[in-house]
């Protein structure tokens, strides 16, 4: 934020980093996917359970939406390119806190769920 406005680079500048992030959770996501195929029948390492996986699976939906929720607003910024510079109490930057808070809430919540599931997948 500039002198009380923010500028549409700097909430773009956001967009890219979060999309950025929440495409890696969703690797994160698949690698664990991968690695519970390859324990399935190991012996010393038991695969996850099915409210494991389906807890995995809303949490990559929970991302997905989130991708695609940000992709619409990133749209919409650009189409309404000429109501740049805005202030804080404008309506995009209210959408975007609202998008952050999202985010950053997600993150923990993937970095808490990663960090469990690995521990359950390693030796």
């Amino acid at each position: 934020m500039k002198s009380g406005y923010i500028n549409l680079v700097d909430l773009d500048f956001e967009y890219k980093i979060w999309k950025n992030r929440l495409e890696l959770f969703r690797k994160e996501i698949k690698i664990v996917l991968e690695r519970n195929e390859e324990v399935k029948g190991e012996e010393t390492i038991d695969e996850l359970p099915g409210e494991e996986l389906e807890r995995i699976d809303e949490h990559y939906q929970e991302l997905t939406y989130l991708l695609n929720r940000i992709k619409v607003q990133e749209q919409e910024l650009h189409f309404y390119n000429k109501d740049f510079p805005i202030t804080p109490d404008h309506q995009f930057h209210t959408e975007h806190e609202q998008i952050k808070e999202k985010v950053e809430e997600t993150s923990k919540k993937h970095i808490e769920c990663v960090a469990d599931l690995m521990n359950k997948l390693s030796l």
